[in-house]
């Protein structure tokens, strides 16, 4: 990212177009056509997250609209609309929004693309951490001394509780193992 974040950051939404594309192709432009890494990308939705919050805190006991839900998506909906409208939004401006309906289905929805990114990743390295494990231990069990042998014959015949505590005792063998 450049130096001046929030810039960028404004420059990241105009450009994912959420009033013309929807959120869940502004997701998919994030994640598959900014160019930004994967922090970068964290960074943005941590930063519309930010925002959101700052409207929230600002403007929480002024405005009048019904439903939680419809001022998270009105405030939502002022950071889609750029840094213009960001800085520019009253109470009245909000409660009008919602009123006249000039908002859509929520922008936060188009960050949730970074949040399935995120469980890919860990159970990707969950994966690659249990395969490290079984390879550590086949060889272990074709290369060990009797006790590592013996260890793992223990954990092989063990119930999941057994395995459960080997794993706390040698986590460096069995933890990624055991659920």
């Amino acid at each position: 990212m450049m130096k001046d974040k929030n810039k960028e950051f404004w420059q990241v939404i105009n450009m994912m177009d959420f009033n013309g594309r929807g959120y869940q192709a502004a997701g998919r432009w994030l994640v598959e056509d900014s160019g930004l890494t994967f922090n970068e990308i964290k960074e943005i939705r941590n930063m519309a997250t930010r925002k959101v919050n700052v409207l929230y805190k600002k403007f929480i006991n002024d405005v009048r609209i019904g439903s939680d839900d419809g001022f998270s998506d009105v405030t939502w909906q002022t950071v889609a609309n750029g840094f213009q409208s960001f800085h520019s939004c009253t109470a009245e401006s909000l409660t009008e929004m919602y009123d006249e309906n000039r908002y859509t289905e929520s922008f936060a929805y188009a960050f949730y693309i970074v949040d399935e990114i995120e469980e890919e990743q860990f159970a990707a390295n969950q994966f690659l951490k249990r395969e490290r494990a079984m390879k550590r231990i086949e060889e272990m069990r074709r290369f060990g001394g009797g006790f590592d042998q013996k260890l793992i014959a223990a954990f092989e015949h063990a119930d999941n509780n057994n395995k459960r505590k080997l794993a706390i005792g040698f986590p460096e063998l069995f933890e990624h193992l055991v659920n």
